[in-house]
């Protein structure tokens, strides 16, 4: 019996050398992207601003694949366009995302509040800082998707992780 636990105790030491080796060894495939700090966009309407920044975090979301994080921040962005008058549409596409676990339908749906928000800044104008638009020809079935970013390059949030620099700066908003 002694020779048992002798073998089974070195069995086990074997086996945590080669995991502990393995977690050392490990090849770790995420993806992480880096956020810089912006200068702070500023509009003409606070509660647009507030209606950016839960768009941002939205987008994010998306970039790292992250459906139930776009499921949270659809819900600020819900939140915040009770502050402002006329954009159902918006409201609509947040709840949608809310609902909705399928992340491509997610991205669907962010496709959608991209168009808006691109119109109301562009419309409205920039008070301080910039905002760029940028565009995936691949994105929604090879039809193309914009999104508005405040980084001069692209990170993708159709695609994520599998596409990521995919697409091109169109506009710069000032």
């Amino acid at each position: 019996m002694i020779v048992l636990l002798v073998v089974l105790a070195g069995c086990k030491q074997q086996a945590t050398k080669e995991q502990e080796h393995a977690a050392h060894t490990k090849t770790d495939t995420t993806v992480i992207v880096s956020k810089p700090v912006f200068q702070p966009l500023r509009l003409e309407n606070p509660a647009h601003e507030l209606l950016l920044e839960t768009y941002w975090q939205l987008q994010a979301a998306l970039v790292e694949s992250n459906a139930f994080g776009a499921r949270k921040a659809a819900l600020l962005l819900e939140e915040a366009t009770k502050q402002v008058k006329n954009k159902k549409v918006i409201v609509e596409k947040a709840i949608a995302i809310l609902q909705e676990a399928d992340l491509e339908k997610q991205r669907n749906h962010f496709s959608v509040i991209s168009q808006e928000l691109i119109q109301l800044v562009e419309s409205e104008g920039i008070r301080e800082g910039a905002a760029y638009v940028a565009f995936c020809p691949m994105a929604m079935e090879d039809k193309g998707a914009y999104w508005l970013t405040q980084e001069k390059e692209v990170i993708n949030p159709y695609f994520g992780a599998s596409m990521l620099t995919c697409g091109s700066i169109e506009k710069t908003l000032e």
